[in-house]
């Protein structure tokens, strides 16, 4: 299993212009094989900072959803956005225990 953390910080008063297109681009990766969990969270204590949690069965299905024509479109929806800061990292591993 694959997990990525991660997040990307934007002014909070691009938030709600960028929110239709998160939607979009969640609601069509939850669809891709491979996808156990796709989910981004505006920070209740960071206005603008919008944190990522994703969980794949395995490489080759990450690096199909890298090409998908949803993510084309979420590059393009984003271009205009001026982002502060970001960072997105791959974990591997299934060594996993509920809390």
């Amino acid at each position: 299993m694959i997990l990525v953390t991660g997040y990307f910080r934007i002014a909070p008063e691009a938030v709600d212009a960028l929110r239709p297109h998160m939607k979009a681009v969640i609601e069509a990766t939850r669809r891709e094989d491979g996808c156990i969990l796709y989910a981004f969270a505006e920070d209740v204590i960071e206005p603008g900072t919008i944190r990522i949690v994703e969980r794949w069965r395995d490489w080759p299905s990450l690096e199909a959803h890298g090409k998908s024509p949803h993510i084309a479109a979420w590059r393009v929806a984003r271009q205009d956005i001026v982002v502060e800061s970001a960072e997105v990292l791959a974990h591997a591993g299934s060594d996993e225990r509920v809390l």
